[in-house]
């Protein structure tokens, strides 16, 4: 196996071990995994109110699959949508005391899981690390919209 198989069996055995974590963590607290609510939910708690466009895009989100997704959390009582006065067709988002509450829930859960992972690892080790990882993103980013 070449030094580049490695490299890239590598990110993949980490995503599936990540995604396995916080697929359980996300069912624990009652989330739906793959669906986005909890990137939805960190946005939200960072901002008071936001139209689902802005959500959509900041989340990377479709915005049909985002429509589900809010229709869903509402329901769950962790956000609420209202009509947007400047726009009748368009919806301004918040969270409600509960989906705070979720939202700390996901930001603990997710510090936690960057505890696991940067385990035994210097804050100068880790963003050497992450210095390379953001070059692999950017070569495939350029690949994507050459290619």
């Amino acid at each position: 196996m070449t030094e580049r198989q490695r490299f890239r069996e590598t990110l993949y055995q980490i995503e599936l071990l990540k995604r396995r974590r916080v697929q359980s963590f996300l069912l624990d607290i009652g989330l739906t995994p793959g669906q986005g609510q909890a990137r939805i939910l960190m946005y939200l708690s960072g901002h008071s109110m936001v139209s689902q466009k802005e959500i959509a895009d900041s989340c990377m989100l479709d915005v049909t699959t985002l429509s589900r997704v809010l229709d869903k959390m509402e329901k769950m009582g962790l956000l609420l949508r209202e009509r947007d006065a400047r726009n009748r067709r368009a919806y301004m988002v918040r969270l409600t005391d509960q989906g705070i509450g979720k939202a700390e829930e996901v930001k603990e859960g997710f510090r936690q899981l960057e505890d696991m992972m940067c385990d035994g690892m210097s804050e100068q080790k880790v963003g050497e690390i992450t210095k390379t990882l953001l070059k692999v993103r950017d070569n495939l980013k350029a690949m994507g919209e050459t290619g």
